[in-house]
C-alpha cells in the first residue's frame, strides 16, 4: 500500500470538506450549526495563509483517504512557539494502516520546518482509539481542555 501525502491545493477545498466529515462518524458528531458551504469557504480563506498547511492523503488510485491541518498559531510565554493540529481525520475503510500515522509526520514536519517548539493536539474525550495511536506516536497525555461557546449578542 502506497499513500502520498500532499498540501491542499485551491479547487481541492470541497474535498478537504468532505475529508473532514469523516470525524462526524461515531464516536465523534457533527458540531451544532454546521454548514459545509462556510467550511468549504473557510477551507479557501486557510489556503491563503502562510501560518496554516493542509494536508491530504491519497491512494495509488488518487482516492482521498485523509486529511489534516496544522496551524502555527501562539507564541506562549512558557513553552515557545506552538503548532496545533486542529483537525486529524481517516477515512473509515483506511484507518490503522499508516495514514494517520503519515498525515501526523509530514503536520509535525511542517510545524518544525516553520519554528514550532511544539505541537498541540486536542481529541475529543470518546475517542479512545485516536488517544492510543497519539501515544504510540509518541504524544504525552499533558492536559485536559475546557471551551466555551460564544453567543452573537442580539
Amino acid at each position: 500500500m502506497s499513500i502520498q501525502i500532499r498540501r491542499t491545493e485551491r479547487g481541492c477545498e470541497a474535498a478537504f470538506v468532505s475529508g473532514l466529515e469523516w470525524l462526524f462518524d461515531p464516536p465523534g458528531s457533527r458540531p451544532p450549526n454546521w454548514d459545509r458551504r462556510q467550511a468549504v469557504d473557510r477551507t479557501a480563506q486557510l489556503l491563503d495563509q502562510e501560518n496554516v498547511a493542509l494536508f491530504e492523503a491519497r491512494s495509488q488510485q488518487d482516492q482521498l483517504v485523509g486529511v489534516a491541518s496544522v496551524y502555527v498559531d501562539i507564541m506562549s510565554v512558557r513553552f515557545g512557539r506552538r503548532a496545533s493540529i486542529e483537525d486529524l481525520a481517516v477515512h473509515p475503510g483506511w484507518r490503522s494502516r499508516g495514514v494517520g500515522a503519515s498525515l501526523l509526520t509530514a503536520a509535525r514536519a511542517w510545524a518544525h520546518e516553520q519554528g514550532a517548539d511544539f505541537v498541540f493536539l486536542e481529541s475529543g474525550l470518546a475517542r479512545a482509539d485516536a488517544h492510543r495511536f497519539y501515544l504510540r506516536e509518541g504524544a504525552t497525555h499533558s492536559a485536559a481542555t475546557f471551551r466555551w461557546t460564544i453567543e452573537p449578542t442580539a
